[in-house]
């Protein structure tokens, strides 16, 4: 089970700041209250077009796990305080996500500095044939490239009235190997609109720091 969230710096705040306070803070907090399988943030570097938030965050759990349970009560309230810290709240879009790998192998942890060109994608015309469309794309993308492991999340907005949607029907990651640039003047094929071309530095906490940090009677003590 994957959810993706848009997330975006307090007004007056730097990208550097922003950063420093989710890696250092807001993530060992989140972590001492959820049981993650995956936690992955996605920080932006650079992108063709303005966008709105900072990171693209990756949340994953087992299926067994009631998100909706944890994130209640006590543990809301202190979540939703740190939030206030250094977050603007009203910027936040989560969606579930359906990630595939379409070339090369499965994710396993994200080695420190590793880049990712993330590609904003609008539905135009039916699923299935986007979803065909987006494979074939992949497929040539890694031929002409040399990319190691192309994957897609296609999204379903978490949606409540007042609040903002997810905007995208899916992203498209191309993982750039070290010494690999961004790729320029692409061009997606009939059916796929992209909407922004993005730059990211993944940072991943390692299954052995999930582990450490969660502590499931946390909330009854803090």
């Amino acid at each position: 089970m994957k959810s993706v969230c848009l997330l975006s710096r307090k007004p007056g705040t730097t990208r550097e700041a922003f950063r420093e306070y989710y890696e250092n803070r807001h993530a060992p907090l989140g972590s001492r209250y959820f049981p993650f399988a995956k936690y992955v943030r996605n920080h932006l570097l650079a992108s063709d077009e303005p966008v709105d938030f900072d990171v693209i965050t990756e949340f994953f759990f087992d299926d067994s796990t009631d998100v909706a349970g944890v994130h209640s009560g006590r543990v809301r309230e202190i979540l939703d305080a740190d939030e206030r810290a250094f977050m603007n709240q009203r910027l936040i879009r989560p969606a579930a996500a359906e990630e595939l790998i379409l070339v090369g192998p499965a994710r396993e942890v994200t080695p420190a500095g590793r880049r990712r060109q993330i590609l904003l994608l609008q539905r135009q015309g039916d699923d299935t044939a986007f979803r065909s469309a987006i494979a074939g794309w992949a497929q040539a993308l890694a031929e002409n490239h040399g990319l190691s492991r192309i994957s897609v999340d296609y999204t379903t907005p978490h949606y409540q009235e007042g609040e903002q949607r997810f905007p995208w029907a899916a992203m498209l990651s191309l993982w750039l190997d070290d010494a690999s640039e961004a790729i320029t003047r692409l061009e997606p094929p009939p059916g796929v609109g992209l909407s922004a071309d993005l730059l990211a530095e993944v940072c991943e906490s390692s299954p052995e720091t999930l582990a450490n940090l969660y502590t499931p009677d946390a909330a009854l003590r803090d």
